[in-house]
């Protein structure tokens, strides 16, 4: 990760790009620093210039702006607010994001693909002006237009009106992932989104999230993609997910495995090991604290789930972010829980041996990923799906875990800490083991 200093120098020699909207003012500008802590700008913003040197003065790791146009962007309430004045929204910017994971060529490739076969299709079939096409400075693009209907927007009453927007947005969204399009189910139909802001610097790859052309977004990323901007320290984009050695490594165990399929001699009752990776529900740096951390048994009814929501919400351990691998869900909660609440609640919940575990270990290991074959084929990676809105945004009283938190950041997903407390330290516990 860039330092701040390193960012703060960055900032100072280069701009952000706002050339593609009719008033940046409108809009609201958000910042994630180093220490993962969400800033929101107390001042409106007329140009990249003002913009620069506030970023300069925060260096922040990575930039964003929200896809709403309001009255007063600034200090806004939240939807849930029902004593401040409701805002005034006067547009909002339809955003689609397509990523495919992890950060390499090939898988960029696709995303790429994916961007403008939806572009056709949205120009073919829906009443919008296209604005900007970015690289997202990551795993992907995004596609940005502007409603040619205004008639949402002349509605009178402030709440009726956003709720009115949000309601089209989603059919729109609807309609786009019947078409089966791979985008983020969780960015267009936000009227309260951020998006990545072009010309800032992404944090985790060193790329800067850049506005390309039709043009480009149509030709193979190959004609193009050396002329991305990016800092010297960015991370190389290798063309695989993983480097020669470990493909070296997947390969001879791919040929290994097919010898023993052709050995008649080979006992047709043995299973093949397999290799993953691991990661600890503890918090690192403090003394009896995990976080919730669990697969959901394909078993469970919707009528257990629920039950299994309700109560992480009564505990208030929420966010509970969701990622989804080969059909079954992981569920990552940042919180710093008491080992022995955390042992007892999970049992009663239904993972029982989980519960022992943390009992006996004080934590608990999950297989988060298989090593070689997923990965080498840039195939059935996690893939984040947004939080389980049932188990509720937590409590307060309950710390963050800077551990999970900065796991859901490597996992690229996103975690506003705000002004609650903090325990441990930032650096997770992986381990890889051999399974059979």
């Amino acid at each position: 990760m860039l330092t701040r200093e390193t960012l703060q120098a960055w900032y100072g020699s280069n701009e952000t790009d706002l050339e593609w909207l009719d008033k940046p003012s409108r809009h609201q500008f958000r910042w994630r620093l180093p220490n993962e802590r969400w800033a929101t700008a107390n001042r409106q913003f007329s140009s990249a210039k003002a913009l620069g040197k506030e970023l300069q003065k925060q260096g922040p790791r990575d930039v964003y702006i929200g896809t709403s146009a309001w009255l007063t962007p600034v200090d806004l309430p939240k939807r849930s607010d029902v004593d401040a004045p409701h805002p005034v929204l006067i547009d909002h910017l339809v955003v689609f994001d397509i990523d495919f994971t992890p950060f390499c060529y090939r898988r960029l490739e696709q995303a790429r693909k994916a961007t403008h076969r939806l572009l056709l299709w949205i120009e073919a079939n829906e009443e919008m002006t296209l604005l900007s096409i970015s690289y997202s400075g990551g795993k992907g693009f995004h596609l940005i237009f502007r409603d040619n209907d205004r008639t949402l927007f002349s509605i009178p009453d402030p709440k009726e009106r956003e709720d009115a927007v949000r309601t089209a947005r989603q059919d729109l969204l609807r309609r786009v992932l019947d078409r089966g399009f791979p985008v983020d189910p969780t960015v267009t139909g936000d009227t309260r989104r951020i998006i990545r802001l072009p010309g800032s610097l992404h944090g985790t790859t060193g790329w800067v999230c850049t506005r390309i052309t039709k043009a480009q977004l149509k030709a193979p990323l190959k004609t193009w993609v050396n002329a991305l901007p990016r800092h010297p320290s960015a991370l190389a984009l290798r063309y695989w997910p993983l480097g020669p050695t470990d493909l070296l490594r997947w390969g001879k165990l791919r040929a290994s495995k097919k010898t023993k399929q052709l050995d008649p001699n080979r006992r047709t009752t043995e299973q093949e090991p397999i290799t993953v990776v691991q990661c600890s529900t503890q918090v690192v740096g403090t003394k009896g604290r995990s976080a919730f951390m669990a697969w959901i048994p394909k078993r469970w009814t919707e009528g257990h789930l629920s039950s299994v929501a309700s109560r992480i919400n009564e505990l208030g351990w929420g966010p509970v972010h969701t990622f989804e691998h080969l059909e079954q869900t992981l569920l990552v909660a940042p919180r710093a829980i008491p080992k022995e609440q955390l042992a007892k609640e999970v049992a009663t919940m239904g993972w029982k041996s989980m519960g022992t575990e943390i009992k006996q270990l004080g934590h608990a290991w999950l297989d988060i990923h298989l090593m070689l074959d997923e990965l080498a084929d840039g195939l059935s990676t996690l893939a984040h799906k947004g939080t389980w809105e049932e188990a509720g945004p937590g409590s307060g009283k309950v710390p963050w875990s800077a551990t999970h938190v900065e796991l859901l950041r490597r996992l690229n997903a996103s975690v506003e800490l705000g002004d609650d407390e903090v325990a441990g330290r930032a650096e997770p516990a992986f381990r890889v083991v051999s399974k059979t």
